[in-house]
C-alpha cells in the first residue's frame, strides 16, 4: 500500500504540472455557465430547473467521458515511449502496484469532473422550489451516475493502454464511446436495434432522455439507476484488475496472480446478480410493451378507421350517465375499486346486450344489478346480457367491483404510461382504469406493414372520444393519502371528487400545485405556473374571441402539465373540457403558431373527413390571423389559402368553394365572419363530420340571407 501512496503521490505532482489538464474544467464551467444564464435570463419558464440540467447533463457526461477516456489510456501508456516504465516494474515495485498507483491518479481527474458538475448543479437546484431530500436525492443520483461511467471507462481506459500497445489505443477508446453514443440515441422509446442492449452503458442511460418527468422528479428511475450502476461500478474493477494481470505478464508474482483472480472470480457474482435483476426489470417491461402491442395490432386499414376523430368512428346507442368510484389505491401499483354506473339505452328497437371496457389487467369481482343480468369477459370488454331487455330510454343500475396490477409501459418499456406509487400516481383515462361505455381499444398499434424498429410496430393512443357526459363522484383512499392529488373533475371540501364531464377522468399524483386563471385549472409541477399561468392569460383573448365569434366553448376547464411523452397521449383526444400541455405549448406562445393550433383544437386535422373540412379550418385560421393582426403579404383568404400550395393538387371543385366563400372576405370581415360562423356551425351540429359538404352549406345561408 505504501509504494501504492507514493506513486499516486509522484504521478499526481507530475499531472498538476500540466497546464492543458485544466482546459477541459474551463471549457465545462462556460458551458454550464451559458445554460445558467440561458434559463435564468427567459422571460416564461418553461421548463424545471432540473429538467433544463438533465437535458444538458446527458450530452456533456458524453463529452467529459471521452476526455477522460483518452486520458485514462494517456496514463497507462505514458512512461513505455522513454522506457521509465520497464526501469520501474523490474526493480522494487510489482504490476499491481504501478497500475494502481497510476489508475488512482485518473480516477482522482474523474472525480474533480463530478465534483464540478454537483457544485454546479447542487448551487442551482438551491434556487429551485425542492425539499431538502429531494435535493439530496438528485445531487446523489447524478453523482452515482457520472461517477461510475468515469469509473469503468478509466478502468478500461488502462485496459486498451496495456493491451493495445500503440495509437490504436486511442482509436479504441473513441470507438467504444462511439458505440455507447449510439445505444444512448436507441433509448428514446424507438430503438432500431434491441433495446436490452441499452444496459450495456456505463451509466444508466434507459431513462437518461427523461429522468426528471416533469411532477414525479426522478424517483420513477432512481432505484434502477443505482442497480445500474452497482454492477458497473463492480465490473469497472475486475477490468482494472483484467489489465494489471496483462501488463507485462512475466514480472507478475504468483501470490499476485492468485490474489487477483480470487478478486475477480468474488467480483463476477455480484455483477452478475445485480445486472441479472436489472435485466429481468427491463425485459419485464419491454415484453409487457411488446404483449400490449400485438393485443392491439390492427392492420393499417383498420388502423386508419379507428382513428379517435375518424368518420367511422362508432357511437353507440348507450350513455353512462353516472358513475360513482370508490377508489383504493395502494403503493405496488395495485388498485381496488367499488363502482357504481347508471346507463341508458338511447337506440330505437329494444335490445339485450350491453358492452363496456375496463383494461384486462383487472379482474372483476362482481358484475351484479337489480335487474336480471349476466355478466361475460373478453380482453377489455365486459358483456352484460339483460335478460329481459333494455327499452329505449329505459335506465340500468350496475354495480361493477375490480382490482388489479395498473402498471402499464409504453415507449419500449421505457415509459411509464400508468402507475402508483408512494410518491407518484398516472391513471390516464387511456389505460381503463375505470369502466367506459361501448368496446374501445385502449391503445392501437399497425400491423403488415414495414417499420423498421426493433418491435415493428409503435403505439398510439386509442379512441376514446365520448358521445355523451358524465356525473361523476370519486372517493379515494389509500396509501398515498397525503400526496397532492388531481382529477379532471374539481375536488370538493371533503375531499372527493365532483363533477359532469365528457371527456372523462384522468388521475395525477406528485409535486405539483394548481392556480386558477379566470374558469381554467392548471396543474403542474410549481416551478412552471408561473410561466403556465401567463400563456393561458395570452391564450385566453383568443379562446374569448372565439367563444364570442362561434358561440362555442373553447376555453378549457382544466389544464395539465405534463411532460411531452404524456401529453401527447391526450392531444388525438380533442375536449373542450380537458387538456394536456407540454413545454412546447408554454415555450411557443407566438401568434403565427397559436392560430393554427387553436384552430385545429376546433377542427382536428384529419383526412377522411375531405378537403371541405380542411377549407373551413382554414378560413377560421384565416380569420384569427387578422384578429391577430399578421402581416400576411395577401389582402383575401381565396390568395392566402393558394400561397399554401396545396392549390395544384386541389380538386377545381374544391378551388371553386374556396373562391365562394372568399367572395364574403372581399366584401368585408363582418360577411366573411358571418358565413365561416353558420358553416362552422352546421359542421359541428353533424354526428358523421364526413358528411360535411361546404358547397351546400354556403347554399343554404344564402338562401336564408337572400329572404
Amino acid at each position: 500500500m505504501s509504494r501504492i501512496k507514493l506513486i499516486y503521490r509522484n504521478e499526481s505532482r507530475l499531472q498538476y504540472r500540466n497546464p492543458f489538464l485544466a482546459i477541459p474544467f474551463v471549457l465545462l464551467l462556460i458551458c454550464w455557465g451559458y445554460i445558467i444564464f440561458s434559463y435564468e435570463t427567459q422571460s416564461v419558464h418553461y421548463e424545471e430547473i432540473a429538467a433544463v440540467f438533465y437535458n444538458n447533463f446527458q450530452w456533456m457526461t458524453m463529452v467529459n467521458l471521452l476526455l477522460v477516456g483518452l486520458y485514462a489510456v494517456y496514463m497507462a501508456g505514458k512512461d513505455r515511449e522513454s522506457e521509465f516504465e520497464c526501469l520501474v516494474v523490474t526493480y522494487k515495485v510489482n504490476n499491481t502496484e504501478w497500475i494502481l498507483g497510476k489508475w488512482l491518479v485518473a480516477q482522482t481527474y474523474g472525480l474533480c469532473f463530478t465534483v464540478m458538475t454537483l457544485l454546479v448543479q447542487g448551487i442551482w437546484f438551491l434556487n429551485g422550489r425542492m425539499e431538502m431530500e429531494e435535493w439530496l436525492n438528485h445531487l446523489f443520483y447524478v453523482f452515482v451516475q457520472i461517477e461510475g461511467a468515469f469509473f469503468i471507462i478509466i478502468s478500461l481506459g488502462f485496459l486498451l493502454g496495456v493491451w493495445m500497445k500503440n495509437m490504436l489505443s486511442y482509436i479504441g477508446m473513441t470507438a467504444l464511446l462511439g458505440v455507447v453514443f449510439m445505444l444512448q440515441a436507441n433509448s428514446y422509446g424507438f430503438a432500431f436495434v434491441n433495446p436490452r442492449l441499452n444496459l450495456l452503458t456505463p451509466y444508466d442511460s434507459m431513462y437518461i432522455a427523461t429522468p426528471y418527468e416533469s411532477i414525479w422528479g426522478i424517483n420513477g428511475v432512481f432505484e434502477e439507476a443505482m442497480l445500474h450502476q452497482a454492477a458497473v461500478l463492480l465490473l469497472g474493477a475486475i477490468v482494472i484488475f483484467a489489465a494489471i494481470l496483462l501488463f507485462h505478464p512475466h514480472r507478475r508474482l504468483r501470490r499476485e496472480k492468485r490474489s487477483l483472480l480470487t478478486l475477480v472470480i468474488a467480483l463476477m457474482v455480484p455483477v452478475v446478480i445485480l445486472g441479472g435483476i436489472r435485466y429481468t426489470q427491463y425485459n419485464s417491461a419491454l415484453e409487457q410493451f411488446i404483449d400490449m402491442g400485438e393485443q392491439y395490432a390492427l392492420t393499417e386499414e383498420a388502423y386508419a378507421k379507428n382513428r379517435v376523430a375518424g368518420a367511422d368512428r362508432p357511437n353507440y346507442a348507450f350513455s353512462m350517465d353516472r358513475t360513482q368510484l370508490d377508489v383504493q389505491l395502494s403503493s405496488d401499483n395495485r388498485i381496488k375499486v367499488e363502482s357504481k354506473l347508471s346507463v341508458t339505452y338511447n337506440g330505437d328497437a329494444p335490445v339485450n346486450d350491453i358492452s363496456l371496457t375496463l383494461q384486462r389487467q383487472l379482474k372483476v369481482t362482481d358484475c351484479s344489478s337489480d335487474a336480471k343480468i349476466t355478466c361475460s369477459r373478453e380482453n377489455d370488454f365486459i358483456r352484460i346480457h339483460v335478460q329481459d331487455g333494455m327499452k329505449p330510454k329505459e335506465r340500468l343500475d350496475l354495480t361493477l367491483n375490480y382490482e388489479g396490477d395498473m402498471k402499464q409501459y409504453r415507449a419500449d418499456g421505457l415509459l411509464q404510461h400508468a402507475f402508483i406509487e408512494s410518491d407518484r400516481i398516472y391513471l390516464p383515462k387511456e389505460s381503463g382504469w375505470y369502466p367506459l361505455i361501448g368496446e374501445r381499444y385502449l391503445a392501437r398499434s399497425v400491423s403488415g406493414r414495414v417499420d423498421e424498429r426493433y418491435v415493428n410496430f409503435e403505439v398510439e393512443n386509442g379512441g376514446l372520444v365520448e358521445d355523451h357526459p358524465t356525473e361523476f363522484a370519486v372517493t379515494i383512499k389509500g396509501e398515498e393519502d397525503d400526496l397532492p392529488m388531481a382529477l379532471t373533475i374539481p375536488r370538493e371540501p371533503d375531499g372527493s371528487y365532483r363533477g359532469i364531464s365528457q371527456y372523462g377522468l384522468s388521475l395525477i399524483g406528485g409535486n405539483l400545485a394548481e392556480v386558477t386563471v379566470d374558469q381554467t385549472r392548471i396543474v403542474g409541477h410549481p416551478e412552471i405556473l408561473d410561466g403556465a399561468r401567463t400563456t393561458v392569460e395570452i391564450y385566453q383573448s383568443y379562446w374569448s374571441y372565439l367563444e364570442e365569434w362561434l358561440e362555442v366553448p373553447v376555453a378549457p376547464d382544466v389544464i395539465y402539465m405534463l411532460d411531452d411523452d404524456h401529453s401527447d397521449l391526450t392531444q388525438a383526444t380533442p375536449s373542450h373540457e380537458f387538456t394536456a400541455w407540454s413545454f412546447y405549448d408554454i415555450k411557443y406562445v407566438d401568434p403565427s403558431v397559436m392560430v393554427y393550433a387553436l384552430a385545429n383544437d376546433l377542427i382536428h386535422d384529419n383526412a377522411s373527413f375531405g378537403e371541405d373540412v380542411q377549407v373551413l379550418q382554414r378560413a377560421i385560421t384565416w380569420e384569427l390571423m387578422k384578429h391577430a393582426r399578421l402581416e400576411t403579404g395577401y389582402k383575401y383568404f381565396g390568395e392566402w389559402y393558394a400561397s399554401l400550395g396545396w392549390s395544384s393538387e386541389m380538386p377545381a371543385e374544391v378551388g371553386k368553394r374556396i373562391d365562394r366563400l372568399n367572395r364574403y372576405d372581399e366584401i368585408g370581415d363582418e360577411e366573411f365572419r358571418k358565413v365561416v360562423k353558420y358553416v362552422f356551425t352546421q359542421y359541428e351540429g353533424l354526428e358523421d363530420k364526413a358528411k360535411f359538404n361546404l358547397e351546400a352549406e354556403l347554399e343554404r345561408y344564402e338562401g336564408e340571407i337572400s329572404q
